[in-house]
């Protein structure tokens, strides 16, 4: 953990140059990694690393610290759903299509990486029931004293045939727990809009999530995924 913060303090950037120009050259399913949304992310780490020194960012939290800077930086035309349909749903489908008239699998098309890796381990600890060590997403249970008891939460558990053997902590700092329980929240109340047909619970949904700026803005959100969206979305009244 420390060689990796000093990395990014001293280059700015959670990944080498050199790995993303070696990326950029090889036509390869991580080469969607190298495209500019992905160096704007990349680069957000080592932002949001000098305002909160003590933990490692997930990238993930760019959308949530940095949301107005994401949407600053990123192409109408072009956002990160085309980026992905244009290298690995393209590689997938492309490779299938070659499987069924070859029976050949493409490794380019069937590239499993790290999450492909863990997928198998953890399903040979169920079935051996090996009792190894994961991160997984379970139910809280009072794992984390200050979340939700039924919350879905992250957290390394032993993995054997009855289920996840969860390792409980203590209670997590303020600001993380405020943002978890923003966005833990934001998913109820979107979940309730969609069971009670309600658009007030869908717009507070939209609201309280932390990559809208304002209610205003989650409105003209919402009406617009609700007209992009007919024939998919519950009759929100």
């Amino acid at each position: 953990m420390k060689e990796i913060k000093e990395y990014i303090k001293k280059h700015e950037i959670l990944l080498p140059e050199s790995y993303i120009e070696r990326i950029k050259k090889a036509q390869s399913v991580g080469n969607r990694h190298a495209v500019s949304s992905w160096n704007h992310v990349w680069k957000s780490v080592y932002t949001m690393l000098e305002s909160f020194p003590e933990y490692l960012p997930n990238t993930y939290l760019t959308y949530y610290l940095l949301s107005k800077e994401t949407v600053e930086h990123s192409n109408i035309e072009r956002t990160r759903a085309n980026e992905v349909m244009e290298s690995r749903e393209k590689d997938l489908f492309e490779g299938v299509d070659h499987y069924l008239k070859t029976g050949e699998i493409s490794e380019k098309a069937f590239y499993a990486g790290s999450h492909g890796d863990w997928i198998s381990d953890l399903a040979v600890a169920i079935k051996n029931d090996t009792h190894a060590r994961f991160l997984v997403i379970t139910e809280n249970r009072g794992a984390i004293p200050n979340m939700p008891y039924d919350a879905m939460v992250e957290l390394p558990a032993y993995i054997g045939k009855d289920g996840p053997e969860v390792i409980a902590r203590g209670p997590i700092p303020l600001f993380q727990q405020g943002l978890m329980m923003q966005q833990l929240n934001s998913e109820k109340l979107i979940v309730e809009a969609c069971i009670e047909n309600s658009y007030e619970k869908a717009l507070q949904a939209f609201t309280l999530n932390k990559t809208v700026p304002s209610m205003n803005v989650a409105k003209s959100i919402l009406d617009d995924m609700i007209e992009a969206n007919k024939g998919y979305w519950p009759e929100l009244r």
